[in-house]
């Protein structure tokens, strides 16, 4: 019965709180909240720094915006003011599923309430988030996009979380049709090289070649597309938030894009 297979074993991949636990809404040190109105599941983010927000930063599927305080630590110590959001079903956001869409969508509105960010941090999944929302927006201003252990396309991790899991094809095409029925787009819609990212958004993108959880060749299918290049790190998929090579790309993000002289 893969209709009805794929309908419960989508339930369990969008599940974003495989323990059943609900963090503490509590307010992360040095931060200031700020309430979001219009963005469903998502009420609030958090802001470090005295400026209006310069760099985004997106937590992966499954975690919140705690799991990112070595990027925004990193943001601060440069300067600069970040911003956080937990997803819709994910850390004190409310519910216990969430489909890309959602990420997306919660992802572009904050990008439209933030007009001067400038830079995103992205891990894992939540690269397909960062590229769907600037490629939606008409109004962002982001200039780069850090992507940390990225994922190529939600195809590819469905395709692996099925391979994990001994289902037979006829299971997940049961999935794809049942994820399209929940999202409204198909699944090969979520693939970071096709979303449509302007050619004007500088892409870095660093990965640890060993990572289990998301393999490299997602990164080098993602570069050899955007004519970037892989900057390999250690720490494997969630540590590598943390390395120094994510501290060496955000810098190099930082930093002012040199504008070409006018000649007469």
């Amino acid at each position: 019965m893969p209709r009805v297979a794929g309908y419960f074993q989508t339930r369990t991949f969008i599940n974003t709180r495989g323990l059943g636990s609900y963090p503490d809404d509590v307010c992360p040190l040095g931060a200031r909240r700020l309430e979001l109105a219009g963005i469903p599941r998502v009420t609030s983010a958090y802001v470090w720094g005295s400026d209006e927000p310069t760099v985004l930063v997106l937590h992966g599927w499954g975690t919140d915006s705690t799991t990112m305080t070595a990027v925004v630590d990193a943001v601060v110590a440069s300067g600069q003011s970040a911003v956080c959001f937990d997803a819709p079903g994910h850390g004190v956001s409310p519910g216990s599923r969430a489909t890309m869409r959602e990420y997306a969508h919660a992802t572009l509105a904050v990008l439209q309430r933030f007009p001067s960010l400038r830079v995103i941090v992205a891990h894992s999944m939540s690269s397909i988030a960062a590229v769907s929302a600037v490629a939606e927006s008409d109004r962002a201003k982001v200039r780069s996009l850090l992507l940390l252990a990225p994922t190529c396309s939600l195809a590819r991790v469905i395709d692996r979380w099925a391979a994990h899991r001994g289902l037979p094809p006829a299971v997940v095409t049961s999935m794809h049709h049942e994820l399209r029925r929940r999202d409204g787009m198909p699944v090969s819609h979520w693939d970071v090289r096709t979303l449509g990212l302007p050619t004007s958004v500088q892409v870095r993108i660093v990965h640890d070649p060993t990572d289990e959880v998301v393999p490299v060749e997602d990164a080098h299918l993602i570069a050899a597309e955007m004519d970037t290049e892989v900057h390999e790190a250690a720490g494997g998929h969630h540590r590598i938030i943390g390395s120094d090579e994510m501290r060496s790309a955000l810098s190099a993000c930082l930093r002012p894009i040199p504008i070409a002289p006018a000649y007469a």
